[in-house]
């Protein structure tokens, strides 16, 4: 049954997806890259539901598939995936969900814990008093998410050329700049927010500061075991802070 669901799901997920690539002609590789990106979150959220034996798998399944589906009518809008400076594509997308029949294969309760997952998804924190399966799952979500953000951004850092504005959030590309705040935040175990990120390396640092703050062992060990912490340390200048961040993040990251 659980398949079955999640096939229609998909398809149409991928539908939806497809019509706005269409509309958006020459603009259709923004959509197309949140569609991929949101198939790969679905993949590794059932690695995540898996490893931690989390049950029943299908509203987890179900958010992870559609937590970004607020990008596409944010990037028809606004032709950004920056919530600063557009809306809140949590927002959008719970909202979306609320005037569709996406969910209605759903209960009440398990509809309203999908929706409420993917409006918390991006936000800073999950607020306290929180149901709590919705809360699992948008921390399954969360995980998933940044998991696959992360090669995603490294893609575009690395690559020859000038920078996908899109993905790197039109920050300054600056090789040897970093912003001294966004480097203490991390060091101090916070998480900087986006407005605060200058140029790419803070982006970069950001990237990294995630690793340890993942809520699951699962998710922990993937992203140590695809070797980001090392990959995005790559792009960073020499200096002395930057290798000792480095270090405290693979010790918090192997605990």
């Amino acid at each position: 049954m659980i398949p079955e669901v999640l096939r229609r799901m998909r398809s149409r997920f991928v539908g939806l997806a497809g019509g706005y690539a269409e509309r958006l002609g020459e603009r259709r590789e923004h959509i197309v890259l949140k569609r991929d990106h949101s198939l790969r979150v679905h993949a590794l959220a059932a690695r995540i539901v898996a490893g931690e034996g989390l049950a029943p798998a299908l509203p987890f399944l179900a958010a992870s598939l559609l937590h970004d589906i607020g990008r596409f009518p944010q990037f028809e809008r606004f032709g950004t995936y920056r919530d600063d400076e557009s809306v809140d594509h949590g927002d959008e997308g719970a909202a979306f969900l609320e005037g569709s029949d996406l969910l209605d294969c759903f209960a009440g309760p398990d509809r309203g814990c999908i929706v409420q997952a993917v409006r918390m998804h991006n936000k800073r924190e999950i607020p306290e008093g929180m149901d709590p399966l919705a809360k699992s799952i948008c921390e399954v979500v969360r995980d998933a998410d940044k998991l696959d953000i992360v090669p995603v951004v490294l893609s575009k850092m690395q690559a020859a050329g000038p920078r996908d504005p899109v993905v790197t959030l039109g920050l300054a590309d600056e090789p040897l700049a970093w912003t001294p705040s966004v480097l203490e935040a991390v060091v101090a175990g916070g998480n900087p927010s986006y407005k605060d990120l200058r140029c790419i390396n803070d982006f970069a640092l950001l990237l990294a500061s995630w690793g340890p703050v993942l809520v699951h062992r699962s998710s922990r060990r993937i992203f140590a075991g695809r070797g980001y912490l090392d990959r995005l340390f790559a792009l960073l200048p020499a200096d002395p802070g930057i290798g000792a961040l480095r270090a405290d993040l693979a010790r918090r990251l192997a605990a």
